[in-house]
């Protein structure tokens, strides 16, 4: 059985569930309840964070702070990355220079033709039709679930900061959808490592559940992308570019949601704080591998988006908008598992960077929470068998 039909049989069942047990049909909610729960409050969601950019005074700090100005200085020859040391914007403090690859940069180069403010409304409103369009790809068709996606506050947290994670779960999708697609997996995850390298672990998913060809074709994508992207800026600040990220990093390892940070709010010394860090990003790779070794895709590529996450030494809240992908793979047609995140909005004041110990430890034991749940639901799954030959892999 190939990708395409196991999804429709696994989408057939899942509308056979929801037609005799699911939200809205057994009673359990009368339809007005629903059209509240999932039209009506995600529009005030979306009119609280989104409107006031697109309409008001509020700013999508990513876009303004870095794409932008990184967009003008490709167009016009300036320089693009910071000559001298990284400097703080923002009302906050927290924003600092543009520090990702030069793709990033250029894919905004057409909003310069307007002015930051108009600009910055247009790309915030792609963003939310992107995050539509990420849940359209994995065939996610209750029209409450799109409600829904808007009540998760980093997806709405992407969208109003103009940050490109939205983008990055829009690229994981893709490569779902395109898994067995050698050229068309490699296209997805390749490009989305020009913008960002934070999806590397697709490539051990990938290799894993032995798709090599694709492995091969993501690697040699992200290479012509970032490679290519650096070429027509004349490679400025490409032999700099490490020491900066490093520099970005370290400057703000402590404000995000990693074991990291929370490692340091419980009283580690930083050595120890990372070790546990990097010994759970590394276990997760490591289940990775061996659940796709073991024909598990699905889960294999859960667990992949899962150590995207973990290995990041910076995680933004936004950062875990990528587990609405987790979510519509898990269950395509509304359930419990949409409803896992939405405490976010009630245990996180601070947004984009940590707050209190307890928000801290909380956002990542409900993100965690989303990936176990997951895993469950996919463990009543049948399993696809992994490409067995290089002929197959090659298809």
């Amino acid at each position: 059985m190939n990708a395409s039909a196991l999804d429709r049989e696994l989408t057939a069942k899942e509308d056979d569930a929801g037609a005799s047990t699911g939200p809205g049909r057994s009673g359990v909610l009368p339809i007005a309840a629903w059209v509240v729960l999932c039209g009506l409050l995600p529009l005030v969601a979306v009119w609280y964070s989104v409107g006031d950019v697109v309409l008001g005074d509020a700013q999508a700090a990513d876009f303004r702070f870095a794409y932008y100005p990184a967009a003008e200085a490709v167009l016009d020859g300036g320089a693009l990355y910071p000559e001298e040391g990284l400097v703080q914007r923002g009302a906050d403090g927290l924003i600092v220079d543009y520090v990702y690859p030069p793709l990033t940069a250029m894919l905004v180069t057409p909003l310069t033709v307007l002015s930051v403010s108009y600009a910055e409304a247009v790309f915030v409103l792609l963003l939310l039709l992107v995050s539509f369009a990420t849940l359209a790809v994995l065939g996610v068709r209750d029209w409450r679930c799109y409600g829904l996606a808007l009540l998760w506050l980093p997806v709405t947290d992407g969208i109003s900061t103009g940050n490109m994670s939205i983008v990055l779960a829009f690229a994981a999708a893709l490569a779902w959808r395109l898994r067995d697609r050698p050229l068309g997996v490699g296209a997805s995850v390749g490009l989305s490592l020009g913008l960002k390298i934070l999806l590397w672990p697709l490539v051990a998913w990938l290799a894993g559940t032995r798709r090599l060809a694709a492995a091969w074709w993501s690697i040699a994508v992200g290479l012509v992308a970032a490679l290519g992207s650096w070429a027509i800026v004349g490679f400025e600040g490409i032999a700099d570019y490490p020491d900066l990220a490093r520099s970005a990093g370290e400057r703000q390892d402590q404000l995000g949601y990693t074991v990291y940070a929370l490692g340091l709010d419980l009283g580690l010394a930083s050595t120890p704080a990372r070790a546990l860090w990097l010994a759970l990003a590394v276990s997760l790779l490591a289940a990775t591998l061996v659940a796709g070794r073991r024909g598990h895709d699905q889960r294999a590529f859960v667990l992949a988006l899962a150590t995207a996450i973990a290995f990041s030494p910076v995680v933004w809240l936004h950062y875990f908008s990528i587990l609405l992908v987790v979510v519509a793979i898990a269950q395509p047609r509304l359930g419990a598992l949409w409803f896992v995140g939405l405490p976010l909005h009630v245990v996180v004041t601070t947004r984009v960077y940590n707050g209190s110990t307890f928000q801290t430890a909380t956002v990542l034991l409900l993100e965690a929470l989303v990936v176990v749940l997951a895993l469950r639901r996919l463990e009543r799954v049948p399993s696809r068998a992994p490409v067995s030959s290089p002929a197959a892999a090659r298809s």
